[in-house]
């Protein structure tokens, strides 16, 4: 839980630093998408101003070259407008008016020659203003088209030059923008209609439904999004044409205009997603790692601490061993003298002509008997301590594994055998020599053994499973036994002197605790695991060149 707590924090603040980043790139993303159409609106709409400007010029100089006596026939029009279309192919057809609005002469596909327009629009536009360019209209042929007709003053009298523009060829020219999937360009009038055809849907001359939406600047291209105006999804970009009042139309899905920014946005969405929650992942995993090392650690200093509780109380007993095993020794002499002394008297009495009555000789035997037994064990353990508080230096030697222990467990063979114990021996073949004391080690593999048997009594199956192996620089040794266990409760007492599980009269407490200082004497180390009524194994481990050893090369 501290763990999960101590990464959140670390974690939430890296997801709102990239949450900050990705809205900060997604709004200059955006403002990148409708900077670029505002540009390829007013390059289009210059492109345009100057298509209807140079037309324009081009039939105002056709009109200064020559004059109305010059094109009032079929001949000498036919021969302008080749002129014109030599310039630009966009002119579709020609015609010269009187200043009555009489047509005079036409060159073109339609039957026109001869038509008064005295009354449309674009001729009073045109007689008023010198040129003019008209929106689209059907006019006498019933075919949307639009004009530019100029106006030449020749001595005392006015005649007018009028071209229409192709419309397939100008419609071409104002469509031919392509941005994405769906961008497109056209034209309106300030009405409201259109000027030239729509892809997405729209005829010349009809009324564009969106007009009200657009927002349109009387001099500059404006860029706004749908969504600010009506319900369609576009991106619009307007401006207003200079020579004409018509207004360019660019426009663009939404979802196209910002697809490569959305998609961009959810890549990096997904990519700091998967980014936080790999590092997320790694981070606890090692912080996982370090608090598992913190723990291992705490176990070590626990362990520790319990070594040296029990190598203090080890030099605790040993100080006290030697004063309690010499005061302990002497009362034992003294009973040993007197023992001798009553056995001379005992023999004194057996060999008088009147011996006393033979049943309570037979229980004076039995008692010194008992006696001599216990001073026996009584001396077992004063020596057990002088030996343990005594500072002997060992007598160290090269020493095979694999030829030692098959020799002490054959000090044990018997044993085993009568309380039906099965001994067996694994003990690698190529294992180096140890530099130690074969007595010292002998004691230490003789205890646990015994200890093994004594857990093994009376129990089925029984077994005791020997191991040696080499493992780095050192070599280990493990006595494992399928007996009664060891009860948890009693895994951090087993090494301290004087505690023992056995019953009284069988076990001194002094086993255990002198293996271990056997042991961390020759800089090895003994461990134990053990799980009741399953198994007991005791590992040692020991150095293949001693502590000793070393000193003693020194």
């Amino acid at each position: 839980m501290i763990l999960g707590r101590g990464l959140l924090v670390p974690f939430v603040a890296l997801m709102l630093v990239c949450a900050i980043l990705v809205y900060y790139f997604a709004g200059y993303s955006r403002d990148q998408v409708e900077t670029t159409l505002l540009r390829i609106a007013s390059d289009h709409r210059h492109l345009v101003d100057q298509f209807l400007d140079e037309r324009a010029s081009d039939l105002r100089f056709a009109a200064a070259s020559c004059g109305i006596e010059d094109i009032s026939n079929e001949v000498g029009l036919a021969e302008l407008f080749r002129n014109l279309q030599a310039g630009s192919e966009a002119f579709f057809d020609l015609g010269v008016f009187d200043e009555a609005g009489n047509h005079l002469e036409y060159v073109g596909p339609y039957d026109l020659a001869g038509k008064n327009y005295a009354e449309a629009e674009w001729f009073e536009a045109v007689r008023e203003e010198g040129l003019y360019i008209s929106d689209v209209f059907l006019g006498y042929r019933k075919i949307p088209h639009f004009i530019i007709a100029v106006r030449r003053n020749e001595g005392d009298r006015t005649w007018y030059l009028r071209a229409t523009i192709d419309t397939l060829s100008f419609n071409h020219l104002v469509e031919s923008i392509r941005i994405g999937w769906t961008g497109e360009a056209y034209l309106v009038n300030r009405k409201g209609v259109l000027q030239t055809t729509r892809r997405s849907g729209g005829k010349l001359m009809e009324s564009d439904p969106d007009f009200n939406t657009y927002v349109i600047d009387d001099e500059n291209v404006t860029s706004f999004s749908a969504g600010q105006h009506s319900q369609q999804r576009y991106l619009y970009a307007t401006g207003p044409l200079r020579r004409v009042d018509w207004v360019l139309v660019v426009r663009r899905e939404v979802g196209d205009a910002y697809g490569l920014v959305t998609r961009a946005v959810a890549i990096a969405v997904v990519v700091i997603l998967i980014g936080g929650t790999v590092a997320g992942f790694m981070a606890y995993i090692l912080a996982s790692g370090l608090a598992n090392e913190l723990a291992l650690a705490d176990i070590e200093k626990q362990h520790i601490k319990t070594q040296l509780i029990i190598a203090g109380r080890l030099a605790e007993v040993g100080e006290m061993s030697a004063g309690l095993a010499h005061e302990i020794n002497n009362p034992l002499q003294v009973m040993q003298s007197e023992l001798t002394m009553i056995e001379d008297v005992l023999g004194d009495i057996e060999g008088d002509e009147h011996p006393a009555d033979a049943q309570k000789l037979g229980l004076v035997k039995d008692s010194l008997d008992q006696f001599r037994v216990q001073i026996a064990r009584c001396s077992r353990i004063t020596k057990g301590l002088l030996n343990f508080a005594r500072k002997t230096e060992p007598f160290l030697k090269p020493l095979k594994m694999q030829e030692f222990l098959p020799n002490v467990i054959s000090m044990v063979t018997n044993r085993a055998n009568l309380d039906n114990v099965r001994i067996t021996q694994q003990l690698a073949d190529d294992l180096p020599p140890i530099v130690t004391d074969s007595s010292h080690l002998q004691q230490v593999f003789l205890n646990l053994l015994n200890n093994a048997l004594f857990a093994l009594k009376d129990r089925d199956s029984a077994e005791i499973r020997v191991k040696a192996f080499q493992e780095d620089r050192k070599i280990v040794v493990s006595v494992e036994d399928n007996g009664c266990g060891i009860p948890p409760e009693n895994m951090e007492k087993i090494f301290v002197p004087l505690f023992t599980t056995k019953p009284p009269g069988q076990g001194t407490g002094l086993g255990l605790s002198t293996t271990y200082g056997i042991v961390t004497g020759f800089g090895g180390d003994i461990t134990v695991t053990s799980e009741p009524d399953v198994a007991t194994v005791f590992t040692v481990c020991l150095p293949l060149e001693s502590p000793r050893t070393r000193t003693s090369i020194s």
